[in-house]
């Protein structure tokens, strides 16, 4: 596994509280590195996670003024400036409120070298909301241990894990278009045309969706606006209502929970 080189992509604003945790948990998982777009405008987390400062690249990135949504100007730099030049075997672009979630293995070079193998090029992991589990209010808990309850089905929605080599493009935030005859897939080994998997199976990966967390702290980070609208295409929402529709609490999952807890 020496020659399995994976990092993390990822733009973050107003996670201050919580970036940490993020970081700390998916290099446990064994990434290797991970670039972290400060889209703050002044920026901090440089200086917040200065103990990690050997597994990090962080790139201040203020605003969202550019001639494209800024998460897609952070991808862009990141494939121009970093994928090609360091040494990079697979990616994964998420965001700091997400977390991968390994059912089977417990590191994700085990997953990389099962599945992201043949004609596949990368390995799409749906979404699963995890919602307030009955919390009212902000604590300083790690979110993995606030939040076990989450959604029984899953979200179609997916992020991609992905071999650099076999990398032609971004399609969206959440998918890549591969080079000819390779192919994005789910661990049944179906193909994925697009950022949407409707054939979902948590059995073996799953990418925790922690969105709504408490509705005083969905209330503050929606005031970040979207990093992947820009300008005037922000989308007008009603907050309130969209945390209703996120906060889902039909089981428990303890996976992550368990993970983070033998780690700190």
């Amino acid at each position: 596994m020496s020659d399995i080189i994976p990092v993390i992509l990822c733009i973050a604003k107003l996670e201050s509280d919580y970036i940490e945790e993020f970081v700390k948990y998916h290099l446990a998982l064994g990434f290797e590195r991970i670039y972290i777009y400060d889209n703050e405008d002044v920026p901090v987390y440089e200086s917040l996670l200065n103990s990690y400062r050997d597994k990090l690249k962080i790139i201040h990135l203020p605003f969202n003024n550019y001639y494209k949504a800024v998460q897609y100007v952070a991808i862009d730099h990141f494939v121009c400036h970093y994928m090609n030049n360091d040494r990079i075997t697979h990616v994964a672009n998420i965001d700091i409120d997400e977390f991968i979630c390994l059912k089977k293995h417990s590191n994700i070079k085990d997953f990389i070298q099962e599945y992201i193998v043949g004609d596949c090029a990368g390995i799409g992991m749906n979404w699963r909301f995890f919602g307030s589990s009955g919390k009212e209010e902000k604590t300083n808990e790690p979110n993995t241990i606030r939040f076990t309850m989450c959604e029984r089905m899953g979200n179609p929605h997916i992020k991609t894990l992905f071999n650099k080599d076999l990398f032609l493009h971004y399609g969206t935030v959440h998918d890549i278009r591969p080079k000819e005859n390779y192919y994005v897939k789910n661990t049944n080994g179906n193909i994925i045309d697009g950022p949407f998997n409707h054939i979902i199976d948590f059995s073996v990966i799953q990418l925790n969706h922690y969105k709504c967390k408490t509705l005083p702290e969905f209330r503050y980070i929606r005031t970040r606006g979207h990093s992947d609208f820009k300008g005037q295409e922000q989308i007008l929402e009603n907050v309130d209502e969209l945390f209703r529709a996120y906060n889902i609490n039909e089981i428990e999952d303890l996976t992550a929970y368990m993970f983070y807890k033998n780690i700190i």
